[in-house]
């Protein structure tokens, strides 16, 4: 298919290719590079966003574990837990003094701590005391809460519980909290006094993931090792899939960054362990996220390619046009040479190879027109000269005599047509026979022609119409011999010598300045605008092979005219289907004098 492509096409698709396939390579290579910075860019600032938020919550904690500790340094505290902390105050209810007191003391640990509900310290006989509200202190069954079994299994130490309601104090409260507790237990004897809880507000993890700027479309949990869910910061409903992928994360992945792909979907997945609270920041980003700029730069440099190849396709058209055209041309020409047609040239407008193969076109096909010329000049020469031997081999006075000898026995029988035929006869062959020279006077022609049309009247009768017009003066101008019988030949036999109805012949001569024009017209059945352009064209081409030599008498016409007169010289034709056809023929108008030479041009 590449091989039958013409060279304009070739060069075009050549010129694109050079182009868009360097501009693609660097496009993917820049798209993989940027992908690959932004998930990079990406994950390490959610591994610094989650390390952050897990010190934050360290800090937090350890914060609270201290306060934690303090009532075991408060001797009053101290006092009032011991007298409720033995079996035998289970129903005791404290005065309102020592509630008074707890309150004063809660109320102070709490002060200027905004993420903090409040702070529950449980006697060992169930009594709460707090600082939300000292109507609300009362006895709890702290069996029956959910959580202190596993404070009571940390045996003192520091216990982080998981979000819970606060029903057990704080009745109607919708909310859900998470606490810090620990177990009470005397200095010294170390014996259980009670349990402390500090009760903090879900709020802080929001305080301090505002600090930060996380993926607008991430997804942030934080975990225990129970898989107890503290926290979730999603961008809508948290899909199952993604739930149950993270009790998988949290259960087997340390801290670190990886791929995962629940349900399909594929996240960067961030862990961050802490090892002060055993807390896991687990933070999911989804690729589509991270892949949102790339795809914005994938758009913009698909543009710009997209862009800059058109340019390049506008470029490389008007180059491969420029380059080509010269040798479509040149192709062009060389079919019209093909057909005979060797006066053929080509603009040269470079100095390049194709500017050096026209101008090597040019110099053969001049070359070629001159030999073709010299070759039908040289024939043309042959047949003039086996014309004039056959001439001289007649013995004009046998052919006058026996001509005259029909004439006389025409007349004897009253033959009359016979007589007039035989002596116009006669007068053609002395006008043919007798004369050596190239060209004669035109009113000597138009005798001849006037004899050759008296016998084709003998034959066609009234169908066949003759006029002449010669402009006075025109008589002695030079013609060269035989030029009009040809043409009104065709006149008859082309134009009108088929035709019921006949037709008629006008020959004229008319001279303007220094030229003669002779025309020789009829009102036969004529041509078409195409028949008449291949006859010109046949004139111009060398005589073709074969028995059937269309156009052959003008051809000779031509180049005869242009023989004899040079390139001034010129025949012309014109017509139309049903108006007949003219010939007109342009020679120099030269005086003929006695001793003119037969050789005129030049």
């Amino acid at each position: 298919m590449f091989a039958r492509m013409s060279l304009r096409w070739k060069l075009l698709l050549l010129s694109i290719f050079m182009i868009t396939v360097p501009l693609s390579l660097q496009g993917v290579v820049t798209y993989k590079e940027f992908s690959s910075s932004t998930e990079r860019r990406a994950t390490e600032n959610t591994m610094q966003i989650t390390e952050q938020i897990n010190r934050n919550l360290d800090r937090t904690l350890a914060e609270m574990q201290r306060l934690s500790l303090a009532p075991l340094y408060d001797p009053n505290v101290l006092a009032i837990l011991n007298k409720y902390g033995g079996a035998d105050s289970d129903a005791a209810i404290p005065t309102i003094e020592e509630r008074e007191k707890m309150f004063l003391y809660i109320s102070g640990a709490a002060y200027g701590l905004q993420e903090v509900k409040g702070i529950q310290i449980i006697a060992g006989n169930g009594f709460i005391f707090t600082n939300v509200d000292s109507t609300l202190m009362r006895f709890a069954d702290s069996d029956a809460l959910d959580w202190s079994g596993k404070v009571r299994e940390a045996d003192g130490a520091w216990t982080l519980i998981p979000p819970h309601h606060l029903h057990h104090y704080i009745p109607g409260d919708p909310n859900e909290y998470f606490s810090v507790a620990r177990m009470l237990r005397e200095p010294g004897s170390n014996r259980q006094l009670g349990m402390i809880v500090i009760d903090l507000k879900l709020d802080v993890f929001r305080t301090i993931l505002a600090n930060y700027r996380f993926e607008e479309n991430g997804n942030l949990f934080v975990v225990n090792g129970a898989n107890d869910l503290f926290f979730e910061k999603t961008s809508g409903d948290t899909e199952p899939s993604l739930i149950g992928d993270l009790r998988a994360v949290s259960a087997s992945f340390g801290s670190g960054v990886y791929e995962r792909a629940p349900n399909g979907k594929r996240y960067i997945t961030v862990v961050d362990n802490s090892a002060y609270s055993g807390l896991k920041v687990i933070a999911y980003i989804p690729e589509s996220v991270l892949l949102k700029e790339t795809k914005q730069l994938q758009n913009f440099t698909i543009a710009i390619a997209i862009l800059f190849v058109a340019a390049a396709g506008v470029i490389a058209i008007f180059f491969a046009y420029r380059i080509s055209q010269p040798l479509v041309k040149l192709k062009q020409k060389m079919l019209l040479v093909e057909t005979g047609n060797f006066k053929q040239s080509v603009p040269v407008e470079t100095q390049d190879e194709i500017g050096q193969l026209g101008r090597g076109f040019n110099r053969m096909s001049e070359e070629i027109n001159r030999l073709v010329n010299e070759v039908y000049a040289v024939e043309l020469r042959e047949k003039e000269a086996e014309l004039a031997n056959l001439q001289s081999q007649i013995n004009p006075h046998f052919i006058y005599n026996t001509l005259e000898s029909i004439n006389m026995m025409a007349l004897q029988k009253d033959n009359y047509e016979v007589s007039d035929m035989v002596t116009a006869l006669g007068g053609m062959l002395r006008y043919a026979v007798t004369q050596n020279a190239r060209t004669v006077a035109l009113e000597e022609e138009l005798a001849s022609v006037g004899a050759y049309l008296k016998i084709q009247q003998l034959r066609y009768g009234d169908r066949l119409r003759v006029a002449f017009d010669a402009e006075p003066g025109t008589e002695g101008l030079h013609v060269p011999k035989l030029l009009l019988q040809p043409l009104v030949e065709n006149a008859i036999f082309h134009g009108i010598g088929d035709r019921e109805e006949g037709g008629e012949i006008w020959i004229s001569a008319s001279r303007f300045e220094d030229e003669l024009l002779i025309c020789v017209r009829d009102d036969g059945v004529g041509m078409d605008e195409t028949q008449i352009e291949r006859l010109r064209q046949s004139m111009l081409s060398p005589e073709p092979p074969g028995p059937r030599r269309r156009g052959l008498a003008l051809r000779n016409i031509a180049h005869r005219l242009r023989l004899i007169f040079g390139p001034t010289a010129e025949l012309h034709m014109d017509g139309s289907p049903g108006g007949g056809m003219a010939f007109t023929i342009t020679i120099p108008a030269i005086e003929r004098s006695q001793g003119d030479d037969q050789t005129i041009a030049g």
